[in-house]
């Protein structure tokens, strides 16, 4: 499993891959943007939309959200489009416009945000910019500021490229049932390459608007397999490229997962790099 600090001088994890090949290592390039669907809770200015639960689906440098909120008007319904432009900021930012539909009234408003990671696949989204609501006759203008935090997923990913490996797993449609057994440190590869997968998909759908061609190495340097717990230890180098400027960006180090068995497969339990 890799992690590969996209970049950024943020530090984030970036991308990881599994071994499979004779001598643990594994390399490879994505340049796919997958989609990435994303579900949390926001609260925010003008009254109308004081707190309430949201979604969104971004696909590239396009991206769309949904909001329904609970505020001094009651129930307000609210339509995103957003646009993420390839700025060399150290997270993923967005132009946005919309309107918010409450009583009778409708309130567009345009504004600027980011979403900035916190934890694996959770983020603070941010917000502000201009809403225009209706007052009788007229609208005023009234400042438009939003803060919460959002579960994010990718919804598919396609490696461009990849040299050395393990197979790709079976879907669900040709997975055999499940027989518990003892330990099995066979099967590590499979749970490596798994989360391999669900990290590389993350990372990419979180900065392909910022970053391009993510080049990544990662070799297995030591596996330590104890009764039903397991450690991998792994190192890694890769590099992206910053869509803005056209400037590379290196990263490398060392990076340890820890896995439980469960009777038929390993489980992640934990991640330091």
């Amino acid at each position: 499993m890799l992690a590969l600090a996209l970049a950024l001088i943020l530090g984030v994890v970036g991308a990881q891959e599994a071994p499979g090949a004779s001598d643990g290592t594994v390399s490879g390039v994505v340049d796919e943007i997958p989609a990435v669907a994303a579900f949390g809770v926001a609260f925010g200015f003008p009254a109308y939309r004081t707190a309430g639960l949201g979604a969104s689906l971004q696909s590239g440098p396009f991206g769309a959200a949904v909001r329904a909120a609970w505020g001094s008007a009651g129930i307000a319904v609210g339509l995103q489009a957003r646009a993420y432009p390839p700025v060399p900021w150290p997270v993923p930012t967005y132009v946005a416009a919309g309107a918010d539909l409450y009583g009778s009234g409708v309130a567009p408003h345009v504004a600027v945000g980011a979403h900035v990671p916190i934890a694996e696949r959770w983020r603070l989204d941010v917000e502000g910019g201009v809403a225009w609501p209706p007052l009788l006759d007229t609208r005023t203008l009234a400042p438009y500021l939003s803060l919460g935090a959002s579960y994010a997923f990718a919804l598919s990913i396609a490696p461009t490229t990849s040299t050395a490996g393990a197979p790709a797993a079976t879907g669900a449609g040709g997975a055999s049932a499940c027989v518990a057994g003892p330990p099995d440190a066979a099967l590590l590869d499979a749970a490596i390459d798994a989360t391999v997968r669900r990290f590389v998909a993350d990372a990419t759908a979180t900065y392909g608007s910022l970053y391009r061609g993510l080049d990544y190495s990662v070799r297995v340097q030591e596996r330590d397999v104890r009764g039903t717990d397991a450690r991998v230890s792994v190192s890694y180098a890769g590099s992206v490229v910053e869509r803005a400027t056209g400037r590379t960006i290196d990263a490398s180090g060392t990076a340890e997962v820890t896995f439980r068995w469960r009777g038929c497969d390993w489980v992640r339990t934990g991640l330091t790099y």
